[in-house]
């Protein structure tokens, strides 16, 4: 529900709604306290031992926030680099059938084709939901159905078909390694902690401002923005295969609408 709630969102609209939603807390818990207890002010006994908890909660927020950013940062690189190994072995599988130069290599490169085009067009937009497509499969199914219907009779083609048949099992795993990892997000009670690590950051800012100060006042703005950049550059990432900022599938295209797929 959470990645589903910002699937739509840009980059900027998230950070627009965790600087909203940080400030209110931290001012509605402020005003709220003033209201139940008018006259509450952190005392200076207690002034640098609240400091101290706030910069390691904040400081901790900050860490584990930023390991959250590096981490799925690595996974869409390698998801990226994922679908363009997926495309050249396409890219192989056709010129494989190229060189058979049959009729029922024509076939398979069209089927092919298709297969490619489906992925792109029927399968991306479902991927953000973990499955894929139900044409796409009945595609490739029809790819590999043709490639049995090859009856190799002299030496050169009988070592095409034979890595022909090599290629089609990475095809069929690279399109169920991405379908995979469409479900593959930061884990939900890691994230959650970073919020309620933040939800503590706030309350603990909002009682620092009980011993109101500019310099206090501005400074724990500008940490609600710093860390609401990290949140929504997290959230943005999380969802890879969807959203503003995704794995593009533009590798895939590029070799249906090739020449080296096209007739």
């Amino acid at each position: 529900m959470f990645s589903k709630f910002f699937i739509d969102m840009s980059y900027g609209q998230i950070i627009v709604v965790y600087c909203a939603v940080g400030l209110f807390v931290l001012y509605g818990t402020f005003f709220a306290l003033r209201r139940v207890w008018p006259h509450f002010i952190i005392q200076d006994v207690d002034s640098d031992f609240i400091s101290g908890l706030h910069a390691a909660l904040f400081t901790i927020t900050f860490l584990t926030l930023g390991y959250s950013l590096s981490n799925v940062t690595e996974t869409v690189d390698k998801y990226q680099q994922d679908v363009m190994v997926e495309a050249n072995e396409l890219k192989t599988l056709d010129m494989l059938a190229t060189y058979y130069d049959t009729p029922g290599s024509m076939e398979l490169r069209q089927d092919l084709r298709n297969y490619a085009l489906s992925i792109v067009n029927d399968e991306w937009p479902q991927l953000f939901t973990g499955e894929g497509s139900d044409k796409t499969l009945e595609l490739q199914r029809n790819m590999r159905a043709d490639l049995q219907q090859f009856h190799p009779t002299d030496g050169k083609q009988l070592a095409i078909y034979s890595q022909m048949l090599e290629s089609v099992p990475k095809i069929v795993h690279a399109r169920l390694a991405r379908i995979l990892n469409a479900n593959t997000k930061v884990s939900r009670p890691f994230l959650a902690t970073n919020n309620i690590g933040y939800l503590g950051v706030l309350i603990i800012s909002a009682l620092m401002l009980t011993q109101f100060t500019w310099f206090r006042f501005f400074t724990l703005n500008i940490q609600v923005v710093a860390v609401s950049f990290l949140f929504a550059a997290t959230i943005v990432l999380d969802n890879p295969f969807s959203g503003v900022d995704r794995v593009s599938p533009a590798p895939i295209l590029n070799i249906a609408e090739s020449s080296l797929i096209t007739f």
